[in-house]
């Protein structure tokens, strides 16, 4: 009975799941038919079929692996009927695509479209290759400059194509190729062939023969291997070259011509082989990079390429173990390209008799011996494993965004959306560090293992070692393998990276400015470190790796502490400055001291100028701590290029003494404070001076709890109202951080906040808030106008009061902070206050419902703009003031129904402070 419930059961379960498969290939059928092909995503599949989300990503994944659905790797997947696309004859190859345009655009490719990398590493190469042979007005020779294996002869043939389909050259003319190689004992021979002879010109000429530059006219003539070509014959070329005229070997009366594009190849250094006279005639020589040069994705999509001809030719479906895929992406390819295409034939040859049901499995004995012995050398024991990956799903790997790039883009977005939204600089370098910090975690677990990433390891231990004591920075193990893997992802997807930067150069450079200025300790660590690698391991630091660095180096807790303050140890001596300095990082386990060694016999004035170039180095800071060995203190700081910055400057400075002021500076000590200590502690016959000159800006904070949108329009409406030439400033900030954190903010720390405007009062002591209505109801204006009497004379107030009065009408207001019909919008929003004051039973003063009109207007359109904002419920609140949120959830029903907006419990809220502080 139980057997017989349980086939029962399992035949049910079939046809369920037979359902489900037909119901959803049958919707994105339907999809497909009408083109919405964005409908076809996970989540609107289970929202629109009423299927679990887990239950149609199973089903997916599993159509695509039968080939019944194509995958689009957009963000979300979609997915496409293979049905759909064999209605409509539109060609496919392989079941995931990186976008609808890739597989939309799939037809025959053309010249340069078959060239693997033609938009990343050989980028340079095609448009170089094209302007060559199209320059006006018969184009130029050229020179293919590369190893063995690299595509030389495949680019000369693409730029031939590729001039031939833009009618750069006529369509009869031909590709003509010679290897000259094969003419390097008979240098003779070549001659006649290539300029043409005629009869009886030599033994064995029994006819004319026109040669291969008459056979090449109108198009292209490439000659491979050009190193080989003798003296004589290199000289042979010139006249042609230079004129387009030629005679036949054995006829010198009559003169040829040719219109020919001449384009060269050589494996060997162009001006070592080839004359200076050839040379001079040849003006472009094109560099084509070696295959560990143009990186992983590329090397995974020749993978691709070149093993999918191969499935062609077998009639088969190849897949590979994972070891064999590792070995043919890591191993070392003196022969570059064509190498590792004979690794791949000879892969398929060695498993072609193993083959089973039209499939080809590749298991790590396949390899070819010499890639064999280097898998055999880089491990101890290798064996295979039970891992397989088809040719097809190789298309994923190389299609999608690399994760260096990921990384880069992450942290400008972060970077952004900081100069967007102003949010503290604490949140900021946590938010990048966290990217960087993922990134770094990832290349761990990974642990690519290969002699490039050893040798990038030996080299960052070296590098730490050297920098430790200095800046009291120690790394692990793991983390010295992440910085070596993230050197190798630089390493070998250089050229992406490259031109992602020139893309992106101006933002990222204002990164590092914004980071050198306001965290110069961890820019100073990042500079050292990327300088020895420049020169240790010969890379280019592009300002977004120093960037990386920094934020990898930045300690949140540490460096917000001391991101504004610089202490530095001057004194006379070659390294003793230094010395004190390392010692104290060092002791404290933290970077805390700079050094500057002077010479024995400095004069003050030197010193200052030296010490003026650090400052201007490190960018602004709150508090600089000077610690010499011996000069007048007042000397010193009346010369300094410091502005807004209290000086603390301490004499005859020893380690101990050192550590005593970083200690204080590290625990967040007051100035004078620690100055005092250390002179109470040591008793010994020394001074100190403080020079205080920090000032802090007045200004005036916009934050609103109808949102960063209101207060940044406030911002600007006030900024409207400055008479010509005041020197106030407006800020912005979050509602929510200025309730969280108070005056912790960093705004409190670096402004001098008069007052805080906005539409509800966050309660801050002794930092006055003036609301909205204030500024509309005429009588209570004067209250807000006394904190700026400081700042502008008697005329300046008038005029500011009038444009105030104007700009802060109820009206205006309303046409300012909405973008909907104010009008409309206003007078629901009136109706729905008058039938909550019901409701409560309060009658709400003037000041109130100006507060509220305004508060709930922007929050409305707030609503409607961002419908899709999610909002944490307050339990706490719904239980508390259960009464109040009926109230209002019945006095806005028709503000909510009209706009189609559901007004959250949080804002709520708000509400009732209003109400509560009526």
């Amino acid at each position: 009975m139980y057997i017989c419930y349980n086939i029962l059961w399992y035949n049910n379960s079939k046809k369920v799941e037979g359902n489900m498969i037909e119901k959803i290939l049958a919707y994105i059928l339907a999809c497909c038919d009408k083109e919405d092909f964005d409908k076809t995503s996970v989540a609107l599949i289970s929202e629109n079929l009423k299927i679990s989300r887990s239950q149609v990503s199973v089903v997916l994944n599993k159509l695509v692996k039968e080939n019944k659905l194509i995958r689009i790797e957009s963000k979300p997947f979609y997915f496409i009927s293979v049905e759909y696309l064999k209605e409509k004859a539109i060609p496919f190859k392989g079941c995931v695509y990186a976008s609808l345009d890739d597989l939309l655009s799939n037809q025959e490719k053309k010249d340069f479209e078959k060239l693997v990398g033609m938009n990343h590493s050989l980028a340079q190469t095609v448009k170089q290759c094209k302007a060559t042979i199209s320059y006006p007005p018969n184009g130029l020779p050229m020179l293919l400059y590369g190893p063995t294996g690299t595509g030389k002869s495949l680019i000369a043939k693409l730029t031939y194509e590729w001039a031939k389909n833009q009618g750069v050259i006529s369509k009869d003319g031909q590709f003509v190729q010679v290897n000259c190689s094969e003419y390097a004992n008979n240098p003779e021979l070549l001659t006649a062939n290539l300029f043409g002879h005629v009869k009886g010109a030599f033994t064995g000429a029994e006819k004319d023969n026109e040669g291969l530059i008459a056979l090449a006219n109108n198009g292209v003539l490439f000659l491979d291997e050009v190193h080989e070509l003798k003296a004589e014959c290199q000289e042979k070329l010139f006249l042609f070259m230079d004129q387009g005229i030629y005679h036949r070997v054995g006829d010198n009366e009559k003169w040829y011509k040719s219109n020919v594009r001449i384009v060269f190849a050589t494996t060997e250094n162009p001006n070592k082989v080839l004359l200076k006279t050839l040379m001079r005639r040849i003006p472009m020589t094109i560099i084509i990079p070696s295959l560990e040069q143009r990186g992983t994705q590329e090397r995974i999509e020749l993978l691709y390429d070149i093993f999918s001809r191969e499935e062609k030719r077998l009639d088969c479906q190849i897949k590979m173990s994972s070891k064999v895929y590792n070995a043919l992406l890591q191993s070392k390819m003196p022969g570059n390209i064509g190498q590792l295409k004979s690794s791949v034939q000879s892969c398929c040859i060695n498993s072609l008799f193993d083959k089973v049901n039209d499939e080809l499995v590749i298991h790590l004995d396949s390899l070819p011996k010499d890639l064999l012995q280097q898998v055999y050398a880089n491990q101890k024991t290798v064996l295979d494993d039970d891992e397989y990956i088809y040719v097809d799903d190789l298309q994923g790997y190389y299609n999608g965004t690399k994760e260096i790039l990921q990384l880069n883009d992450s942290l400008l977005a972060c970077y952004r959306k900081y100069k967007e939204e102003h949010t503290s600089l604490s949140d900021f370098m946590a938010k990048e560090k966290n990217y960087v910090q993922k990134y770094f975690d990832n290349l761990i677990f990974r642990k690519k293992e290969s002699s490039q990433v050893d040798y990038y390891n030996r080299g960052v231990q070296h590098i730490f070692n050297l920098i430790e004591s200095r800046y009291g920075l120690k790394i692990t193990n793991n983390e010295t393998l992440a910085i070596a893997s993230y050197l190798d992802e630089i390493h070998h997807e250089y050229h992406d990276l490259r031109s992602w930067f020139l893309k992106h150069e101006e933002e990222c450079d204002d990164l590092y400015q914004l980071l050198q200025e306001e965290f110069f300790r961890a820019t100073n660590v990042s500079l050292e470190i990327c300088t020895y690698l420049k020169s240790y391991l010969e890379m280019d630091m592009y300002s977004i790796i120093i960037c990386t660095f920094i934020f990898y180096v930045y300690n949140v807790q540490k460096d917000s502490r001391l991101s504004q303050k610089a202490a530095v140890v001057l004194s006379h001596g070659f390294s003793t400055a230094s010395s004190i300095a390392d010692a104290a990082n060092r002791f404290l386990g933290q970077y805390i001291f700079d050094a500057l060694d002077m010479p024995l016999y400095i004069d003050t004035a030197t010193m200052i100028e030296k010490l003026n170039r650090y400052l201007d180095h490190i960018g602004k800071v709150k508090e600089l701590y000077l610690l010499v060995d011996m000069g007048s203190l007042e000397d010193i700081y009346k010369g300094l290029h410091i502005e807004n910055a209290n000086i603390g400057i301490i004499n005859n400075v020893s380690t101990p003494i050192a550590l005593e002021i970083g200690n204080g500076i590290r625990n967040n000590v007051e100035m004078e404070s620690i100055l005092q200590k250390t002179i109470d502690a040591f008793r010994v016959n020394f001074a100190y001076h403080i020079e205080k000159h920090q000032q802090k800006q007045p200004v005036i904070l916009c934050s609103c709890a109808s949102g960063l949108g209101t207060a940044k329009k406030l911002k600007s409406m006030l900024e409207q109202s400055f008479p010509d030439g005041i020197n106030l400033d407006v800020k912005t900030l979050n509602y929510s951080e200025l309730i969280e954190l108070g005056k912790k903010n960093n705004v409190f720390e670096e402004y001098d906040v008069l007052c805080v405007l906005g539409t509800l009062d966050p309660n801050m002591e002794d930092i006055p808030f003036v609301g909205i209505e204030d500024l509309i109801i005429e009588d209570t204006f004067g209250d807000f106008n006394q904190y700026f009497k400081d700042y502008m004379n008697e005329e300046q107030l008038s005029l500011f009061d009038k444009n105030i009065l104007h700009n802060f009408s109820l009206s205006n207001i309303m046409n300012a902070l909405t973008i909907l019909n104010p009008a409309k919008l206003l007078e629901q929003v009136a109706n729905a206050i008058d039938v909550l004051q019901k409701y409560v039973g309060v009658r709400f003063s003037n000041r109130t419902c100006f507060g509220l009109y305004v508060h709930i207007c922007c929050l409305i359109e707030r609503l409607v703009v961002s419908r899709n904002a999610e909002y944490d419920p307050s339990l706490d609140f719904l239980n508390e003031h259960k009464d109040f949120v009926d109230y209002v959830k019945k006095a806005f029903k028709q503000v909510e129904d009209f706009y189609g907006v559901d007004i959250p419990t949080e804002e709520m809220i708000h509400i009732y402070n209003y109400v509560k502080n009526n």
